[in-house]
């Protein structure tokens, strides 16, 4: 093969091949030069300045190589290329043309001298682009993409000049859906209407360069283009390519928690700073999934000093390493191993530190698992908050923040329950001790969380695996974690005491929809009746002990508007502190001896409204 008898050539070859070819264009451009100037191939000018092709000669290859024309390989040879041949060149012209003056040479006619630099920089570009083109087509040793780019602004355009100097892609057309830009080119390549995909069949991928474009107009797109049967790839958002985190033609694939983010809503800078500048921010279970994205984002809200505790020594060092990961690792912040069930630990940790602001996200939150394990689930779900509100209110901790979950609300799980007994508790010790804020934020499923569906799905896909589902008609509601966390800062900020405060959680999503996406995410296809070579079957498997088919926020239906719009207030009936104290006595007793039935009985009497199976 022609290609690999060339890349086994040396540097040296290389740049002597490359050498004599420039040492020929120049003797070329020189006669060629006086051939157009005179209208003559051996005018008398030419043949009395053959001096000129000597030292032209002599001068090109010590500046080409002084320049660095030979060091770039060629096969990216670019736009840069250009740019240093005309200085490369000029500076060879116009020396070869002062030695003829000061020897006092028999000079040309000036305007001969543009010609040459002309023609000297128009060949070599030529060449060496032409080379470049021909060295590709050999050296392309897998299948040529064949792409269609979907956007023709400048991220398109910027694209399109980063595939041409790959050899792998073919670019066919761009589609956009302006109708003023149809029919026009960027390039040489044409633009279409998204129409013109439906007349096309051998496409590989369709890339998307819309970075700017709305979360609800890009989720339209790509839902079309799915319909179509095309594989996506998109360009890196217009956040990663300014603060240089990624380049354009750093393409990726689209991810499910694509589709599934919204629009960005801004925080509220004076409701994330409020609390947390300069304050002792505690934050339990630090290492889950909500945790350690409050704690990262605490960080750089410059709290005076930050605990983190949470009692999986994986989690907690996964957390060490993202916080080394962005240099903070100053004294300020401190890492506790340890469990928020302990009292004298959490005592010892409170005290010591003055805390003045305690997220309280610790707590088990698979509802299979709790389910299997009541005793364990009910005694470091329910217990961790017992302890934390009565340590709070003793030590006057300022505001207490429970993260709790829409399965609190009219629970069909031990894991539900256990949530809402714990709501309970915070609203009883606001009412009763006006030195502390006890506080809590509720809200549903956040995107690859531990508990979530989607990294299940995610691995079954990719082993080729039967996808699970319980149930066709199960209903979700999805968040970031990024976006959850912001938010439950930015509720600690609007807390007054007693709030119950609810995540706006965006439309719902069936998870059966959400398996088709993800398998048709993959480039497979889904096997059923009507596909039975389809790559990946959808299989239900019943609902599980304790799940429902959809979940809710309130328990009643009444929910007020705060500050920000996508944080709302309910507000609900409690246990008062004097009535729920006994009661807990009783339940950590029960938890504490291994009664299953006494606890589930005290439970049950707790959240009457806990739907038993």
């Amino acid at each position: 093969m022609l290609y690999s008898k060339i890349s086994k050539f040396t540097i040296l070859q290389k740049k002597l091949i490359l050498i004599f070819i420039d040492l020929n264009v120049l003797v070329f451009s020189v006669w060629f030069s006086f051939w157009l100037r005179i209208s003559n191939p051996l005018s008398s000018y030419f043949l009395n300045s053959i001096w000129i092709i000597l030292i032209i000669c002599l001068l090109a290859i010590p500046i080409y190589l002084l320049t660095g024309f030979y060091r770039g390989l060629l096969t990216y040879t670019g736009s840069s290329y250009i740019y240093k041949s005309a200085v490369s060149n000029f500076l060879i012209v116009f020396g070869t043309f002062l030695i003829g003056f000061f020897l006092k040479l028999q000079m040309p006619p000036r305007s001969i001298w543009v010609i040459i630099y002309i023609v000297i920089c128009c060949l070599n570009s030529l060449i060496k682009i032409g080379l470049r083109d021909f060295i590709r087509s050999l050296s392309s040793s897998k299948k040529i993409k064949k792409v269609v780019i979907y956007g023709a602004g400048s991220a398109g355009a910027q694209l399109i000049s980063s595939l041409r100097t790959n050899g792998d892609f073919k670019i066919l057309f761009l589609v956009d859906d302006n109708k003023a830009l149809w029919r026009r080119n960027i390039g040489g390549i044409k633009i279409r209407p998204p129409s013109f995909l439906k007349n096309i069949d051998e496409i590989d991928n369709i890339l998307l360069a819309i970075p700017s474009i709305s979360n609800v107009r890009r989720k339209e797109i790509i839902y079309s283009i799915q319909d179509l049967g095309f594989s996506i790839l998109e360009v890196p958002s217009i956040e990663e390519i300014t603060k240089g985190k990624s380049k354009i033609e750093n393409l990726k694939s689209i991810e499910i928690e694509d589709l599934l983010s919204r629009d960005i809503v801004e925080p509220i800078p004076e409701l994330l700073s409020r609390n947390i500048k300069d304050s002792n921010i505690l934050v339990t279970g630090a290492g889950g999934s909500i945790g350690s994205e409050i704690s990262l984002q605490l960080i750089n809200l410059k709290p005076a000093k930050l605990i983190l505790i949470d009692n999986n020594e994986k989690n907690l060092f996964d957390l060490k390493n993202n916080l080394n990961k962005i240099n903070k690792t100053d004294e300020k912040i401190q890492l506790k191993l340890g469990n928020c069930c302990d009292e004298i630990f959490m005592n010892k940790v409170l005290s010591e530190n003055n805390i003045q602001l305690i997220f309280h996200s610790a707590a088990y939150k698979h509802v299979s698992l709790v389910e299997e394990n009541p005793i364990q689930g009910l005694f470091n779900n329910i217990i961790s908050s017992y302890i934390l509100c009565k340590l709070s209110s003793e030590l006057k901790v300022q505001k207490v923040i429970l993260i709790s979950t829409d399965k609190a609300v009219r629970p069909s799980s031990i894991m539900g329950a256990s949530k809402r007994v714990s709501e309970l508790l915070f609203q009883a010790y606001d009412s009763f001790y006006q030195d502390t804020c006890f506080s809590m934020v509720r809200f549903g499923n956040v995107l690859n969380s531990s508990g979530s569906v989607i990294p299940l799905f995610r691995k079954q896909i990719k082993l080729r695996e039967d996808v699970t589902i319980t149930h066709p008609d199960v209903i979700r509601y999805f968040m970031t974690i990024k976006e959850a966390a912001q938010l439950v800062i930015q509720s600690s900020s609007l807390a007054k005491g007693g709030d119950v405060f609810l995540l706006d959680m965006g439309d719902p999503v069936q998870i059966l929809d959400l398996a088709k996406q993800m398998i048709k995410l993959s480039g497979l296809t889904i096997k059923d009746d009507n596909n039975i070579n389809g790559d990946i079957k959808i299989v239900f498997t019943g609902l599980k002990a304790g799940e429902k088919l959809y979940e809710e926020l309130l328990i009643n239906n009444d929910a007020k508007p705060t500050k920000h719009p996508l944080i709302f207030k309910g507000e609900e009936q409690f246990i008062p502190y004097n009535e729920i104290l006994p009661i807990m006595e009783k339940l950590e007793k029960s938890l504490k001896n291994n009664d299953l039935l006494k606890s589930l009985e005290i439970l049950k009497n707790l959240v009457p409204e806990w739907k038993t199976l």
